[in-house]
């Protein structure tokens, strides 16, 4: 949703994921018109941060405590995202692309290919 000149804004941040040195946050931005008292939701976005030495080493976190479902849905709903990032990774890389696996996946796009 669109946010308007004159709207108060609220973010609102929750720790979702941690790993060894990594952590994802999960941000959500909501905005109020402050005569109305009216709220929306305009935003959602996950940081995936990592926690270094004073060397840029990768230092190991706490752990997260899990204490609802709601916080378990969000912990195992990263997992699936890290997994499916890394696949991309791989599936996308210069050395694995292959273009002409992705032509007829294209079709019904707006997207034109001039290769």
């Amino acid at each position: 949703n669109p946010i308007e000149v004159g709207e108060l804004l609220t973010l609102k941040a929750r720790i979702n994921y941690v790993g060894r040195s990594s952590m994802v946050v999960g941000i959500r931005v909501e905005s109020q018109n402050i005569r109305t008292g009216i709220k929306k939701h305009c935003n959602s976005s996950y940081f995936s941060m990592v926690a270094k030495d004073e060397n840029g080493i990768g230092v190991k976190v706490p752990g997260l405590i899990i204490s609802n479902e709601k916080e378990l849905r969000r912990y195992l709903r990263s997992i699936k995202h890290i997994e499916m990032r890394n696949k991309r990774k791989i599936e996308f890389s210069a050395a694995n692309f292959q273009p002409e696996k992705y032509r007829e996946a294209l079709k019904g796009y707006n997207v034109k290919l001039a290769l």
